[in-house]
This record gives structure tokens, C-alpha cells and sequence, in this order.
């Protein structure tokens, strides 16, 4: 993965690539096993999610990190 890993948790394609990968040693289908690795493929080749900024607090981490962050500033704007 080319993402960091936020403390205390995953990121969305972590969680992704864990599901496939799943999925994978799970699939019974020759067929089925060449789309999941073939998504697997496409999962571990896509860039970098970019990391943003908290404009009250300008703590920086991925934006669904940031997002539901507790932010121990006010907007004052």
C-alpha cells in the first residue's frame, strides 16, 4: 500500500486490499480468482491519496481521517 496507516486504524484501501485479498483465497472459480486479482491489481496500482489540512487546527492526515477528527479549535471566521 502507498498509503500511511493513521493511528489507531485503517485506510479505506487497506481495508480494500484486505477484503480482495480475502476474497481471493476464498474464490472457488478459475475464473473469479482472475477478476479479484486482476482488482487487486488495479487496488495496490492506484496513487497516493493526498493528505489535507485542518484549516482551524492545520493538523494534516487523509482526508477521512481529517474529516471526523476531533478538532480542539473554534472557527472564528
Amino acid at each position: 500500500m502507498t498509503d500511511d496507516t493513521p493511528p489507531g486504524g485503517t485506510t479505506a484501501r487497506d481495508r480494500l486490499e484486505m477484503h480482495l485479498a480475502q476474497a481471493l483465497t476464498r474464490a472457488e472459480s478459475t475464473t473469479v480468482r482472475r477478476h479479484i486479482e486482476a482488482a487487486l491489481q488495479e487496488c495496490r496500482a492506484l496513487p497516493p491519496t493526498p493528505l489535507v489540512e485542518c484549516p482551524l487546527c492545520r493538523r494534516v492526515g487523509l482526508l477521512e481521517r481529517i474529516r471526523n477528527h476531533d478538532c480542539t479549535h473554534q472557527y472564528d471566521g
